[in-house]
């Protein structure tokens, strides 16, 4: 009799593709499906295996197999490379579910276009829409900036769900730019600069900014998880004040992108956040709050994808939490201390793939040629948290510390690599630093520096990932 139920509650959740207690389920972005299955049995360490297909094709294609994370009892993992607004069929052996990736053309049911010119009033937006009828605030034809000259926190502040702020120029903010406060709301096409208070002067006669202020800023900490907010084609640049560098100990000062504390399933994707003068650079380009626990940023099913990050004195991308089904990809990243900061990753799996990074800056005191120089991945674990799976594909990365590190006390765990090219700054140094971590694999890299694998140089096909050309191992790609 379970076995007839359990037949009848797949077939249903074939049928609907949705249903809160079915054994699987997918979490759409406009490129990707995070996938959630419970196995009938532990699957072994090879983990469950899936194919997909759009809808009403005949052929699957294979895909990089779901983790099995032990610790619950689920399978999970991400299907790349996917088109918008199309209706996939996954099939895991057991069951097969349907889901539709997100649109990319939202639907509108409102357009508020703002005055044409300058403005020094802040636009507060209290009026949204909701599912299939957002509400488009956009600048005029001929242009709108709002600078609010440090007499007000925020230029735009989002207080209302299924919002588009849209090709404004925006200045002068005290704090941040651009205050969400709502699920369901998209940051598009934005020119951002000049935001962020005044903290401290240093010893070199540089102006610290307050650590955190930012062009995007997203705060839960006293409201809601929010929720799939997606910010693309944006340029976030030179704050009004910048961060230290590792020569006065840990970078604290502005960011361009910040979420504390909030929910998941976010995009951020075709931005363009970039400081060209050493004084004003950030402290994390993308970053958020709670590293050390089981949430973190982006937290879960979300995208950081296309972006060109340039100027930061700790991360270009920080994402640490939980991991749970984000993906990391064609980013380009350039003068920062770190590339990629992912410690911890506590549930997972995290995809890394496809990004370039190069000419990395850490301690302002010192020439280049002298510099520690940080990680392209910054990937250990802490204390009761971490252990999530991470994979790092085909990306490459040159005048850089490592590739991959932890340190000793936040070892490298629970680590897949393949197919990428670590070209470090002084090749004494080890390629990969796992710092006494176990559960790793690693091969089929490429290095200048001290790299310990079986196919070193060669490459191997990862299924769903290698299916398109994501964009990494270019040096020259950078303008």
């Amino acid at each position: 009799m379970a076995h007839v139920k359990r037949l009848a509650l797949l077939a249903l959740f074939f049928c609907t593709g949705a249903l809160a207690d079915a054994p699987a389920r997918a979490v759409p972005t406009f490129e990707s499906l995070g996938i959630y299955f419970t196995p009938r049995a532990d699957p072994g360490p090879r983990g469950c295996e899936v194919r997909f297909r759009e809808s009403g094709e005949e052929k699957w294609r294979e895909a990089l197999p779901l983790w099995y994370d032990a610790r619950d009892g689920e399978c999970r993992g991400s299907i790349v490379h996917l088109s918008p607004g199309t209706l996939y069929e996954v099939d895991l052996g057991e069951l097969r579910l349907k889901a539709k990736t997100w649109e990319e053309k939202l639907p509108v049911s409102e357009v508020v276009t703002l005055e044409k010119g300058q403005t020094k009033r802040p636009l507060e937006i209290t009026k949204g829409g909701k599912p299939g009828a957002y509400v488009l605030y956009r600048a005029h034809p001929e242009g709108t900036a709002i600078d609010v000259e440090d007499r007000s926190p925020h230029n735009v502040v989002v207080s209302a769900p299924y919002v588009i702020v849209r090709g404004l120029v925006l200045k002068g903010a005290q704090k941040d730019a651009i205050d969400v406060r709502a699920s369901d709301v998209v940051i598009e096409d934005n020119d951002i600069s000049g935001w962020g208070r005044y903290r401290y002067t240093n010893s070199k006669d540089w102006k610290i900014g307050v650590d955190m202020d930012s062009g995007i800023r997203a705060n839960c900490s006293r409201r809601e998880k929010i929720q799939r907010v997606v910010i693309q084609g944006n340029r976030i640049h030179d704050p009004r004040y910048g961060a230290n560098s590792w020569s006065w100990g840990h970078p604290a000062g502005p960011q361009g992108i910040t979420f504390s504390h909030c929910g998941g399933n976010h995009v951020i994707r075709g931005n363009e956040i970039v400081s060209a003068d050493p004084t004003r650079y950030f402290n994390d380009a993308i970053g958020g709050e709670d590293n050390f626990s089981r949430e973190g940023f982006p937290n879960r099913d979300s995208d950081i994808y296309g972006n060109v990050i340039a100027g930061a004195w700790d991360d270009g991308i920080e994402a640490e939490g939980s991991n749970r089904n984000v993906r990391i990809w064609g980013n380009r990243i350039e003068r920062t201390a770190v590339g990629i900061g992912t410690t911890v990753t506590h549930h997972g799996p995290l995809y890394v793939f496809g990004n370039t990074y190069r000419n990395g800056r850490k301690l302002s005191e010192r020439a280049p040629q002298n510099d520690d120089r940080g990680p392209f991945l910054k990937a250990g674990s802490g204390d009761g948290v971490g252990g999530g799976r991470r994979y790092v594909f085909d990306n490459a990365a040159y005048d850089v510390g490592n590739g991959i590190a932890g340190n000793s006390r936040q070892p490298l765990t629970n680590t897949v690599s393949r197919n990428n090219v670590w070209m470090l700054f002084k090749p004494h140094w080890p390629a990969i630093l796992e710092a006494g971590g176990s559960g790793n694999d690693f091969d089929y890299d490429r290095s200048n520096g001290r790299l310990a694998q079986r196919n070193a140089g060669k490459q191997v096909r990862l299924p769903n990932f290698s299916d398109r050309r994501s964009g990494g191992g270019d040096k020259d790609s950078f303008k």
